[in-house]
């Protein structure tokens, strides 16, 4: 286990969460705009116009303007690119790929009320080139250089995207498209990633297929409005209410004096034989891998404060509409995961449970987070996306182009703004587990004892899921 402290904290992890299913209502799916760009057909629109953010970005503009001085609202998408990289190539890729994504032109002006999202016409990506052939390790250099990027704060007024192209080696670059929380979110990132070798391909005279995008994302910011307002939504916030109904926050051992906000990071692993056989109990009872590990975090959010009502936020895509599925833009919503866990009953029970919470969390996730009804300060200040869970979606790890080579990265340097986030990242070996926890709050020697019991709790019912959850952790 191994513990470091963060350069500066973000707010995606650069993946897609991995709670899916498939949804029974849609909507039709509006005509596209067509704009040509050079010889490739680009869905997006060709004239700068102006419109009213969604509820969400509202959020994320009051955290960029107050809690923003870092990279804290940084979403990346980074890959690695092995073979003859032509540059200019690359950057008519990203130009467009931009001219798809009508978000990838955002900024934003004015504030509160009067918060604008202003998207631009298309126009060239500028793509800053850094060679670091000549250092005397070119890969710890690399490193030291996402990691700086991925603490600077991107100005959403002036740009919210800001790319950049290291070369390690004369066949080996890592490339870095850095955005602002408010015009993406990890599904995006997955979007972008795939549209990016696609149009690469057909620069190469390939024929992969680049689907059409669907909505823009401002067309989906109006579609927000519009349910809000017509009560389209009212049937999923009865829901909430019911779910939220009496909910305290549970209490964290946070330090007698607490310090100014930092973000630390304590690292876990846990075993492919062990998620294989969590994996195969899961779907055994109808159930996700999603449902199961969450269930392993409430036992141990149990053993940790005592309580068997808990809560946990989490991200879900926010994407059951087909409009929606190859939309770049800030669609994720934060949901509470509520349960009521009974220690002396076996784990395959409590799944059960689990299962019917993220079930209803996935098929009520359209509320925006900040209409949800929450406690309030009745919770000595705490709030219900202090405690949250993220399982990361296996990525597609690499891609050939032609003769390239195109690899999916994700940064290990990455933080939380969330005051204890744990996040399983899935690898060929296992997940690594990252428990993510403000060090002005709580002491490194809770956060290392927490993540030993999450993953104790892990292998034990992996074994044996009738064991009672107060046994296993």
């Amino acid at each position: 286990m191994s513990r470091s402290r963060m350069p500066g904290t973000l707010a995606a992890h650069g993946a897609v969460p991995a709670v899916s299913f498939n949804a029974a209502k849609y909507l039709s799916v509006p005509e596209a705009r067509s704009v040509t760009v050079g010889s490739l057909s680009a869905v997006g629109n060709s004239e700068e116009r102006e419109t009213e953010p969604s509820v969400g970005q509202r959020l994320l503009w009051f955290l960029d303007r107050y809690r923003g001085q870092d990279g804290a609202l940084n979403c990346p998408m980074m890959c690695r690119i092995r073979g003859p990289l032509d540059h200019s190539v690359l950057s008519e890729a990203l130009d467009r790929v931009s001219a798809r994504h009508d978000a990838l032109r955002t900024v934003f002006s004015g504030g509160g009320r009067k918060l604008r999202q202003i998207v631009r016409e298309p126009h060239p990506v500028e793509l800053r080139q850094v060679d670091l052939r000549g250092e005397p390790d070119a890969e710890s250099a690399v490193r030291e250089r996402i990691s700086e990027e991925l603490a600077t704060r991107i100005d959403a007024t002036e740009d919210a995207v800001r790319c950049t192209l290291w070369q390690v080696a004369d066949d080996e670059h890592v490339l870095c498209v850095n955005m602002h929380h408010l015009v993406t979110d990890s599904w995006s990132c997955g979007v972008i990633f795939q549209d990016l070798c696609a149009v690469l391909d057909r620069l190469a005279g390939g024929t992969r297929e680049l689907p059409d995008p669907g909505w823009q994302f401002t067309e989906f910011a109006d579609w927000q409005h519009g349910a809000l307002e017509s009560g389209e939504l009212k049937k999923q916030l009865d829901y909430w209410r019911r779910e939220l109904d009496g909910l305290a926050l549970p209490p964290l051992p946070s330090r007698i004096d607490p310090g100014p906000r930092s973000t630390a990071l304590v690292r876990g692993e846990l075993s492919d034989a062990t998620v294989a056989a969590l994996r195969s109990l899961a779907v055994g009872q109808g159930s996700s891998l999603f449902a199961a590990m969450l269930t392993l975090y409430y036992a141990t959010l149990h053993r940790t404060t005592g309580r068997t009502d808990l809560a946990v936020a989490s991200l879900y895509a926010n994407r059951l509409r087909p409009q929606t599925r190859r939309t770049v833009g800030f669609l994720a919503n934060m949901v509470v995961l509520r349960t009521r866990l009974n220690p002396s009953a076996p784990v395959l029970d409590a799944l059960k449970t689990t299962h019917a919470t993220v079930v209803g969390g996935f098929l009520n996730q359209g509320i925006p987070y900040q209409l949800l009804p929450l406690p309030g300060s009745a919770n000595d200040g705490a709030r219900a996306d202090d405690i949250v869970f993220q399982m990361l979606a296996e990525p597609v790890y690499s891609i050939t182009v032609g003769d390239l080579d195109i690899e999916v990265l994700v940064p290990d340097g990455v933080g939380s703004r969330f005051e204890l986030e744990l996040v399983l990242v899935p690898h060929s070996e296992g997940f690594h587990v990252l428990l993510f926890y403000n060090e002005g709050r709580f002491t490194a020697a809770f956060a290392e004892e927490f993540v030993q019991r999450f993953v104790a709790a892990s292998e034990l019912a992996a074994k044996n899921a009738d064991l009672p959850v107060s046994r296993i952790c």
